[in-house]
């Protein structure tokens, strides 16, 4: 007996695909918000920079608790649910920001978005993905990461939103969008399963295959035990992923102010960041290459890439060609697209089964952990030595920690149920 391609005119994959990609760079979009409002919540209210800053902080600490109780959450009723809860807390998170008169209460609206978020984007995206895609699992995940450089182009906008509404009615026009157009977007078209719209996974790109190596989607709780994440593969994996995280953030929040400090103007340097931005676009949209070179190869062509860059942009001095600087930034950008949805798909591909959002929960924890780490660290080594040197130098070694990890996995036995070989 063989399964045929389903017979739809439309797979509904690409509807499921479409709202995680909406919800997501919405998302990632107005919390990145954080660098235009900035100066003008800081200078009404008169708080430092410090201060202003540490919201952040706090809010990726809250990310981290909030990361593994979201993975057990949509395991145990349904991604859809956690990802709509995710998108009210966000949302309301927002309607705080217009209300802001006390730094609390900027502290309060940061752990509350960053909760929101980490329910509602990157612990909603890898098992619904996952479970629509098999055999094009690394095409959707590099489709759906584009929203993550996409989102920081978009920011090129707020302040001049700012500008026409005012920093707390932009806010309250943020909100807005999150609750009257995102969560019915997520509530009304999200489906966790295949199976829930009478389809397969895959479904397009299968035809006559036999149903040993037809796509399915993953079993319930009720079918086998879940994955285990007590074992060498998980560890590895951590080790793989969780530095990138480091690099990421640290350049998230230091590319900018290394530009300005090496001669290019604020406006130049906020177009380097939008470059930055697009280039992990251009390479999410090549990181599908991972289904056919392997998950492994292809990450270590991001890792490559990703020291390459750090040392020049760690070695850059004022007065060196500005070439040098834009090749340093695209390449960042690029190894960046590249080692994010490849080691996403690395995850499901190891740990996929019942349980996988308690698994990927636990990731995106340590994800946000490390991440947070990024930019203070980065800022420390800079008032320490005057210079991002050692700062970036950083960053190198964290692509390289990834890569060695990465090896050491490769290695391993893959194992649906997330066992290490013996």
């Amino acid at each position: 007996m063989n399964v045929m391609r389903d017979d739809s005119r439309f797979w509904y994959g690409w509807v499921v695909l479409a709202v995680v990609f909406f919800v997501m760079i919405t998302l990632i979009a107005f919390r990145a918000t954080i660098g235009p409002f900035f100066k003008e919540i800081s200078g009404e209210l008169g708080w430092s920079r410090g201060a202003t800053a540490a919201a952040f902080s706090i809010g990726m600490l809250a990310q981290a608790i909030i990361s593994p109780l979201a993975g057990i959450f949509s395991d145990r009723w349904s991604i859809r649910a956690s990802m709509s809860a995710g998108v009210v807390v966000f949302g309301l998170s927002l309607l705080i920001g217009s209300q802001i008169t006390s730094l609390w209460h900027f502290y309060l609206m940061y752990i509350g978005l960053c909760a929101g978020f980490a329910a509602s984007t990157w612990i909603a995206q890898v098992p619904t993905l996952s479970n629509w895609f098999v055999k094009k699992r690394g095409l959707a995940l590099g489709i759906s990461n584009t929203c993550q450089g996409g989102a920081f182009c978009l920011n090129i906008a707020t302040p001049y939103l700012i500008a026409a509404l005012g920093w707390r009615m932009s806010y309250l026009a943020l909100a807005g969008v999150t609750l009257l157009i995102v969560l019915p977007v997520c509530i009304i078209f999200h489906r966790d399963h295949p199976s829930d719209k009478g389809t397969i996974a895959d479904a397009p790109f299968v035809q006559n295959l036999p149903d040993e190596e037809a796509p399915k989607p993953m079993p319930s709780s009720a079918d086998e035990p879940p994955v285990s994440m007590y074992n060498l593969p998980f560890f590895l994996f951590l080790g793989s992923f969780l530095p990138m995280a480091y690099a990421f953030a640290g350049m998230l929040v230091h590319l900018v102010p290394h530009a300005t400090d090496q001669g290019f103007s604020l406006e130049t340097a906020s177009v380097l960041f939008a470059i930055w931005g697009l280039c992990q676009v251009g390479s999410n949209l090549i990181s599908p290459v991972s289904d056919r070179l392997g998950r492994v190869p292809t990450y270590l062509i991001g890792n490559v890439l990703g020291i390459a860059s750090a040392l020049v942009l760690a070695t850059y001095e004022k007065g060196d060609p500005e070439i040098r600087f834009y090749i340093g930034t695209i390449t960042n950008g690029a190894a960046l697209g590249l080692i994010r949805p490849t080691g996403s798909a690395i995850l499901a591909d190891y740990f996929e089964g019942p349980g996988f959002g308690r698994v990927n929960g636990v990731a995106m924890m340590g994800f946000a952990l490390w991440g947070s780490a990024g930019p203070w660290t980065t800022g420390f080594l800079f008032d320490l030595h005057g210079s991002y040197l050692w700062g970036l130098s950083a960053f190198a070694l964290m692509f390289f920690l990834c890569g060695f990890f990465a090896v050491l996995l490769g290695w391993t036995k893959r194992d649906k149920r997330g066992t290490s070989p013996a």
